[in-house]
């Protein structure tokens, strides 16, 4: 399941409220800052005072959404880095299993506010990946189904009751809709 939509700041926020107080769904990072290890975040406020919501080009800030409804488990694999490449950096982590299900957040970057997005393998993706990337695990640990209903819950979320309108599939929310009124382009 992917799904793209536009979202200011407050309407990020709304989300993630909603991920927090409606859902039992955890959230990490997708990858780690270069010399740290991922975080898990508990509250909108943990959120909202360590990212810029509001600026950045296509996924400017990214998550990874897990329960334990879903069976597998997030792996949160080391990544070996070459120091001359990456300002005297050795390593960082990146939050990877196949059921995850991706949170992408678009901001705003050269008067364009970038889409968001959410998504997910599912279970015939997956499959046929599984036999070259062996860092995710088997397929079969993962409760597709529960993932499946636990993405339509969070898209139903998102294009029924905090969209205001829609760009073909994609839905529009409030604070973006105001964005583009005042001039910026939703790309």
């Amino acid at each position: 399941m992917d799904y793209d939509f536009f979202a200011d700041k407050a309407d990020k926020l709304e989300i993630l409220e909603f991920i927090f107080k409606e859902t039992d769904l955890l959230v990490y990072d997708s990858g780690s800052a270069y010399g740290q290890e991922i975080c898990q975040y508990k509250t909108v406020d943990e959120i909202y005072s360590k990212f810029d919501l509001d600026n950045g080009g296509k996924f400017a800030v990214t998550f990874q959404l897990w329960t334990p409804r879903h069976k597998g488990k997030p792996l949160f694999r080391k990544i070996d880095l070459d120091p001359k490449y990456c300002n005297g950096h050795t390593f960082r982590y990146s939050t990877d299993g196949w059921g995850l299900i991706q949170l992408y957040f678009g901001g705003l970057k050269d008067n364009e506010l970038n889409l968001s997005h959410i998504g997910h393998f599912n279970e015939k993706g997956a499959l046929k990946w599984e036999d070259t990337n062996k860092v995710n695990g088997l397929v079969s640990l993962w409760d597709w189904a529960e993932i499946q209903a636990t993405s339509r819950k969070l898209k139903s979320h998102i294009h029924n009751k905090l969209a205001t309108r829609k760009i073909g599939s994609f839905g529009v929310l409030s604070g973006a809709d105001k964005l583009e009124k005042q001039g910026i382009k939703l790309r």
